[in-house]
């Protein structure tokens, strides 16, 4: 087991620090029992031994500075404004919406290689991130706590703590202030999560059914509709995978990645102006993410649009220099201009790359 901290005993110092002070505390009662096996259940994960004592114990709250308390005392918003400034431990409720949120960050994690998305968003810090924890194998019983920064990827995310019981009895200490930046020194998200790796991929039937479930339990849970469209193209269901891109659209529409897969299957079904529209959208909210800047420019090109295309693909290429895609696209629009010097300059650069990284 990792970490040192006992959780029966760090959360007994919770509860004379909660009924002692001199913390500024603010904690919900307990969980209802057996609410988090039935989340493990459904989502097909294992949370931390410590973790769940912790849910049972309290699920969720924080403490907070003098500042903090007064707002939350004399506003009728201060509760959810001190959530966003403080170091807040999510209710189990709250960790299920951010779980769904995370599991659609694009992360450059092939998606066949995570048979469940292994990321456990538990606290959101006072800088506006995210702590997480792992999913657990079946012979463990702790996870690490790390950092997540949304726009860096899982390897620069370092450890916090080895435990969550470590990294609360931290926070007790700190009065809900302890350390949140990650140690690399100590491992990143990535060594945690490679056996998931050798996991047997989830066929796209079982992807179906499982969604099925989810969608019964909560019509409004909007990746499950997402996952399901997948699934749903990937088996030829093209229609009724429009159906469940168009259903996760409307319930998230500010959402790049959504666009993204629905325009990926008008593209697929030749319907090149709908897919291009919905590519638009999706650069416009993620204007700096090379997939859909790299789709865009393909739409283009096959609808002889090269000049616009070749924006695209030189604006991937400032964003990642070795972006295999983004030189392949260039080259046939070179080809397909007559600059052929050109393009094979670029075909040469889509072989060294290939040739570094052959995987």
């Amino acid at each position: 087991m990792k970490g040192s901290s006992d959780i029966d005993i760090v959360l007994a110092r919770l509860d004379r620090l909660i009924g002692d002070g001199p913390a500024l505390c603010h904690f919900n009662g307990p969980l209802e029992e057996g609410a988090a096996e039935a989340f493990e259940e459904k989502y097909g994960i294992k949370l931390s031994r410590s973790y769940k004592a912790f849910l049972y114990f309290t699920n969720g709250g924080m403490i907070v500075d003098e500042g903090l308390h007064e707002i939350i005392k004399n506003d009728p918003e201060g509760l959810e404004t001190a959530k966003w400034n403080a170091n807040y431990l999510y209710s189990l409720e709250e960790l299920e919406d951010a779980y769904l949120e995370m599991k659609n960050w694009n992360f450059g994690i092939p998606s066949e290689n995570i048979a469940t998305y292994p990321f456990i968003p538990f606290c959101h810090t006072s800088s506006g991130e995210h702590l997480i924890m792992v999913k657990l194998g079946k012979d463990e019983n702790e996870s690490p706590v790390l950092d997540a920064f949304h726009e860096e990827t899982p390897e620069t995310w370092g450890v916090v703590a080895e435990s969550f019981a470590d990294f609360l009895d931290d926070y007790i200490n700190s009065y809900g202030r302890p350390e949140v930046l990650g140690d690399l020194a100590r491992g990143s998200a990535l060594d945690y999560i490679g056996p998931l790796e050798r996991e047997e991929k989830e066929s796209n039937e079982a992807i179906i059914d499982r969604c099925n479930r989810e969608i019964l339990d909560n019509p409004e849970d909007h990746w499950a509709y997402e996952e399901r469209g997948m699934a749903r193209k990937e088996l030829g269901m093209l229609n009724e995978a429009l159906d469940d891109f168009n259903r996760a659209i409307s319930l998230k529409p500010e959402d790049a990645y959504y666009y993204f897969t629905r325009g990926d299957l008008y593209q697929k079904a030749g319907k090149n102006r709908a897919a291009l529209i919905d590519y638009d959208i999706a650069v416009k909210f993620s204007p700096d993410d090379t997939l859909y800047l790299n789709s865009r420019a393909e739409i283009l090109f096959q609808m002889g649009k090269y000049e616009k295309a070749l924006e695209d693909v030189n604006q991937a290429i400032a964003i990642d220099d070795r972006d295999i895609l983004a030189y392949m696209i260039r080259a046939s629009i070179w080809h397909a201009t007559g600059e052929e010097e050109k393009a094979m300059e670029d075909s040469r650069r889509v072989d060294e790359l290939q040739h570094d990284d052959p995987d």
